[in-house]
């Protein structure tokens, strides 16, 4: 009897220890979610306010004679500056703050250019935009909030070094890696079809 209660104390602990954890998870994510947002909403109010036509249209104009691809190393860049910023944030000690901040800005950059595409191109830069950042909103943008949320939450300390750490990293290694390929080689040539062919029926 004695053995039964000490082990349903201890599943009892454990299971205040797991929702603990899922609270907090909860909590943090909340905070991320609500900083990006905030900053995407922020971003779509200030790019109102400031005139990129005239880059909006040399956009369009490279990419419809498909000439927009960009090197290899800007495209690592583009992709892989934001998580290896929450990475390296996560192990300061002010990462309550500064991550947040990160995805505040992370945000703001990527709706600025969401409706900058939308407004050049009007009903038709839905298409557009949806094709030049589709990679980075179904790739790059939920691998940035897992990392930041582990950041938060300093699981990489207390987590074990074993198989399935280096499956999750490899995982997300692996999603960025796609998303640069993606952006590299697929998006500009698809971005020029679609221009050429919306220009051929409007035309």
């Amino acid at each position: 009897m004695a053995m039964m209660k000490i082990a349903k104390k201890a599943e009892r602990a454990l299971d205040r220890k797991k929702e603990t954890e899922q609270k907090n998870r909860d909590t943090v994510l909340l905070i991320l979610s609500v900083g990006f947002l905030v900053g995407g909403v922020l971003g779509c109010l200030l790019e109102g306010k400031l005139s990129t036509e005239h880059y909006i249209g040399q956009f369009f104009q490279q990419a419809a004679q498909m000439s927009i691809a960009p090197s290899l190393w800007r495209e690592v860049w583009i992709v892989f500056r934001w998580p290896v910023a929450v990475i390296l944030l996560s192990q300061l000690p002010l990462a309550g703050v500064t991550i947040p901040v990160v995805f505040f800005l992370r945000g703001f950059f990527l709706s600025y250019g969401i409706v900058a595409l939308m407004e050049g191109m009007g009903l038709s830069g839905v298409l557009c935009a949806g094709v030049v950042f589709g990679p980075t909103c179904l790739l790059a943008v939920p691998v940035l909030f897992v990392l930041g949320t582990t950041g938060l939450l300093r699981k990489a300390e207390s987590q074990p070094k074993g198989i399935p750490f280096f499956r999750r990293m490899v995982a997300r290694l692996l999603g960025l890696a796609l998303c640069v390929f993606l952006d590299q080689a697929v998006v500009p040539k698809l971005l020029g079809i679609l221009l050429k062919a919306l220009t051929m029926v409007s035309g």
